[in-house]
């Protein structure tokens, strides 16, 4: 008997893009990455859009170049892959080399400035979209509703049939003679 080989899940590709020495502070660009990681693309895209921290244009452009490489491998590799279901997975923030600067101060001593740098990774895949709380309760209530209607429709007819019943004239039983 030949045994029938048992199928691996398949491993979902992954879309890295990283930046490396962006000229702001890890913290400070922490708290952008915080507000988009997990969210679909789209998602994210909007919430850089409005957001006016100084990290913001920097994870825009990442997150932009991330989805650029999912489209191009997917063209080189024919893959089909659905851009408006790429999820950010992976987004983290590491910090890079501090640059160190001196500053005069108070009573001729040098003041050392620490001038931050960060290094960002994102990594995008594919997943199904999540409905949030309330799209799941708008569609629930949708479907409750269309079989309540379902249910109505199913009665109004079935009271119909019984009118049309009681309508009707009865049926002749006696026999008539023959002429």
């Amino acid at each position: 008997m030949a045994e029938v080989a048992e199928k691996a899940p398949e491993k979902k590709m992954r879309f890295p893009a990283r930046l490396h020495f962006a000229r702001i502070a890890p913290r400070k660009m922490r708290y952008v990455v915080d507000l988009i990681r997990g969210k679909d693309f789209n998602s994210a895209i909007t919430i850089l859009r409005h957001c006016s921290k100084r990290g913001a244009p920097f994870c825009k452009k990442l997150i932009e170049s991330a989805y650029a490489n999912a489209m191009d491998t997917a063209r080189s590799m024919n893959l089909d892959i659905d851009g408006n279901a790429l999820h950010l997975v992976e987004a983290r923030v590491d910090s890079g080399p501090i640059i160190k600067r001196w500053r005069p101060s108070s009573a001729r001593r040098p003041q050392q400035i620490f001038k931050r740098t960060a290094h960002l990774t994102f990594v995008l895949e594919e997943r199904e979209l999540k409905l949030s709380k309330s799209e799941k309760t708008r569609q629930k209530r949708q479907e409750l509703q269309k079989a309540a209607n379902a249910a109505k429709k199913a009665q109004k007819a079935g009271t119909k049939k019984v009118k049309a019943k009681k309508d009707a004239p009865a049926p002749d039983t006696k026999k008539e003679g023959k002429e």
